[in-house]
């Protein structure tokens, strides 16, 4: 039972106050354990919650959860398809499990590169081995794999779209595609505010982060002819039609709009949509995770909003705490905000939201996604080093239950801000907010584990792309040839 249905059967039968029911003093919330890997950004679990599976940017990893105060690597891959024409496959920001299948995907980003899935068995996760490669011609940001399908996010400077591919069989086919260019008034629409960001499957139904064209509900149960069922949120489609230059350019960083990450609880009657957005001259900001009954997926209903922890330097340049990965289970919403750190929330009540553990370390931790491993047990949580400018790269393990924010010495600062020309004065951060200069992991949980030998050439810096779409050209979703193309517009009105 959790947390607050076993306070809600009490209060029927109790009528102290509240006060009154703690007991025992909760201690400070902190990590189990961490262990380091090179540019890791994604990761995933197995089944049992006792293996984690990780994008690593040149490559990925396999971690030991066995004991989660001591994680260990047991498999470090790099330099993917390094034999194959164009190889090898770089930008890797994704990896998804079904059973004992793990899907490899990039590059996150259009670069000259080759665009691949490679699928791997990971039966014994400590030896991964080989057993597909499915070229495209189009750059795989994200993915999904369920019931022998994997669906592919499409963006090529030319269309977007999710590509469904058989991968029962050892030659990987291509069996169905969905793009919102063939649905009706959404054909003029710029692509690059409305690439396909994310994409979660459950049941028979896709459910598609779409950025500024918001979130899509498919119907995929014949993937030969994927259907929408509806959208919610976002721009309509002549608004989107009628951006260009700099107004297209805003309109990527701030909402409405900017649907990053999608995923639902275990029934698929909630869901969760993560906002990932920026300030522009004091419009907008960090983007929260909105809650939303789906249970008639015809008719949604928002029920509330996670607004993201505060930062000094909102802007795209600044301290970034907007909303990135998350996991929805259990009645809980474990998420992850860069660095703003990572959260749980009860969402048993999910009109209601209640924040009940929260870990932050702004100077030394950047979190790219959180995923529920074992319940009432563990979580994980990926630190990336966001383009060089943390050391290193870690997955750490934190306790699945409530418990107060540690307690903490110094303010969120940011020490890029003045650099930066970032406003320094906006910070209103609290003492449960801020975090202490050091990051880190406490006595109280082992770090453990060691970093396992590249075969490649590490993932912790600048290069490739970032949390959207690319550095300068991400700005919400736009990547390196979208970044291009918009100049050249500009530089041809100019002329």
């Amino acid at each position: 039972m959790r947390r607050r249905d076993l306070l809600c059967a009490a209060a029927g039968t109790l009528s102290l106050p509240a006060v009154t029911r703690r007991t025992t003093a909760q201690p400070a919330y902190e990590p189990l354990g961490r262990v380091p890997l090179d540019g890791a950004t994604e990761v995933v679990v197995s089944d049992d919650g006792r293996t984690a599976f990780l994008a690593a940017t040149t490559g990925f990893g396999t971690v030991d959860l066995s004991d989660p105060r001591n994680p260990r690597v047991l498999a470090d891959r790099r330099n993917l398809l390094a034999g194959h024409e164009n190889g090898p496959l770089r930008d890797i920001r994704d990896v998804k499990l079904a059973g004992d299948r793990l899907a490899v995907v990039g590059p996150a980003n259009p670069n000259a590169g080759i665009d691949a899935m490679v699928l791997y068995d990971v039966s014994d996760p400590a030896d991964p081995e080989r057993v597909a490669v499915h070229e495209t011609d189009y750059a795989i940001h994200n993915a999904f794999l369920t019931d022998g399908r994997a669906y592919l996010s499409q963006f090529d400077g030319e269309t977007v779209g999710m590509t469904i591919v058989d991968v029962a069989n050892d030659e990987p086919e291509r069996v169905g595609r969905w793009s919102i260019l063939d649905e009706p008034d959404w054909g003029e629409i710029p692509l690059f505010p409305a690439t396909v960001h994310d994409i979660w499957v459950q049941n028979g139904m896709a459910y598609i982060a779409h950025w500024d064209a918001g979130t899509w509900l498919i119907d995929v149960r014949d993937p030969s002819n994927p259907t929408a069922i509806t959208r919610i949120g976002g721009l309509a489609p002549d608004e989107l039609a009628s951006l260009s230059g700099e107004a297209l350019r805003r309109a990527q960083l701030v909402p409405p709009g900017n649907s990053h990450y999608v995923t639902v609880d275990d029934d698929a009657a909630i869901m969760g949509v993560g906002v990932e957005s920026w300030a522009v001259e004091g419009e907008g900001g960090p983007g929260g995770i909105t809650l939303w009954d789906i249970a008639s997926p015809q008719n949604p209903e928002e029920l509330a909003t996670i607004d993201a922890p505060p930062t000094p330097a909102p802007s795209y340049g600044g301290l970034w705490t907007t909303a990135h990965n998350f996991d929805l289970k259990e009645g809980r919403l474990y998420s992850s905000w860069y660095r703003g750190g990572v959260k749980i929330h009860d969402v048993s009540d999910p009109a209601n939201p209640e924040e009940i553990a929260r870990w932050r370390r702004t100077e030394n931790t950047s979190f790219w996604a959180t995923v529920l491993a074992v319940p009432g047990e563990f979580f994980v949580g990926c630190s990336w080093n966001q383009y060089g400018e943390l050391p290193q790269a870690y997955l750490y393990t934190f306790p699945d239950r409530a418990g107060p924010a540690p307690e903490s010495t110094t303010l969120a600062t940011d020490r890029n801000a003045t650099a930066r020309n970032e406003p320094t004065a906006r910070s209103t951060t609290t003492n449960r907010d801020a975090t202490t200069a050091n990051g880190s992991v406490p006595t109280t949980g082992s770090t453990g584990g060691t970093e396992a030998t590249s075969n490649g050439t590490g993932g912790g810096g600048s290069a490739g792309a970032g949390p959207g779409f690319g550095v300068p050209a991400a700005l919400g979703g736009v990547g390196l040839a979208a970044w291009r193309y918009l100049r050249r517009n500009d530089e041809s009105k100019r002329r």
